[in-house]
């Protein structure tokens, strides 16, 4: 495996919208176990693959409840029980605001094999998850925070 370099705010690239995948492919596998060594490394909660120069629809995220989780082309089908904590970001290094979010999400996204999964994220693992779809869409947490 292999660190690969994150990307900061004031590079454009981490404003592009991110593409479906559609390969999975053991490039693609490759690819997930770089971003996990690189998010272990941060000491990051999740890191999408934008955030490394990869402009596809997938990000790692370390849950509470779940521990690694990888999350392909994922889609909010439900979200609730919004509050305001604080975030911080790997790709924003130094800033930290508070933002409001949903504290019960439930995802419907593909592993890297292809499956297609259903799962309800709780607490951190939520804000997180909605977190690194922003990334997935070009926007970054200090878009969203609260004076």
């Amino acid at each position: 495996m292999a660190r690969l370099t994150i990307i900061k705010q004031d590079n454009p690239l981490i404003r592009k919208q991110s593409k479906i995948v559609d390969d999975f492919s053991p490039r693609l596998h490759e690819i997930l176990d770089n971003m996990q060594e690189t998010l272990f490394h941060a000491r990051g909660m999740g890191l999408a693959a934008i955030q490394v120069g990869i402009l596809y629809r997938m990000a790692v995220i370390i849950t509470e409840e779940y521990g690694v989780v990888e999350i392909i082309n994922p889609i909010i089908k439900t979200a609730k029980n919004q509050r305001v904590d604080s975030e911080g970001c790997l790709s924003c290094p130094g800033i930290s605001g508070r933002v409001r979010r949903p504290h019960l999400v439930t995802l419907e996204y593909q592993d890297r094999n292809g499956k297609k999964h259903t799962q309800t994220f709780r607490g951190i693992d939520a804000v997180c998850c909605c977190h690194e779809i922003d990334h997935m869409n070009g926007i970054l947490f200090i878009d969203k925070m609260e004076q």
